[in-house]
């Protein structure tokens, strides 16, 4: 996105992604998060400025990047569930982008959030027998209170 914006010079935006792969439930859900400078720097030192990202865009190339180095690790077996992941996911993998998150206090909290604790914070647990952990969490669709025993 960013080489496209000035094929004359090689913008590099800064950013910060943190891979989680389990949600509140402690269900399998992986997902990045990300924080992306809104500019790049060329190779010869010029920023340019970012007001607008295509997120249409960047959807389908984060959906092709992973897909390609997934099938670079796994091989040729690899083929025919990407093929399907295309066919299903046509639009691209989904992508969630917060408004500009500027200074940078809210920066440094936003992202501490998920680099600074463990799949579960000891808070959120209710009780533990030796094989089976009790925790709670509220739902994000809801703000549901949820128990749940694992």
């Amino acid at each position: 996105m960013f080489f496209k914006l000035n094929m004359s010079r090689n913008f590099v935006p800064g950013f910060i992604c943190v891979l989680h792969t389990f949600g509140r439930p402690l269900e399998w859900n992986p997902h990045i998060h990300c924080l992306v400078t809104e500019g790049g720097f060329s190779d010869d030192g010029f920023w340019r400025i970012v007001k607008h990202f295509d997120y249409t865009l960047l959807r389908m190339s984060f959906q092709t990047a992973l897909l390609n180095e997934m099938e670079k690790q796994i091989g040729p077996s690899f083929k025919k569930i990407k093929a399907a992941i295309y066919k299903k996911d046509s639009n691209g993998f989904y992508v969630y982008a917060k408004p500009n998150l500027c200074d940078t206090k809210t920066v440094t909290k936003y992202i501490s959030r998920y680099l600074g604790r463990p799949v579960i914070a000891l808070n959120r647990i209710d009780s533990y027998d030796g094989k089976n952990v009790t925790f709670h969490y509220h739902r994000h669709e809801d703000n549901a209170f949820v128990k749940k025993c694992i």
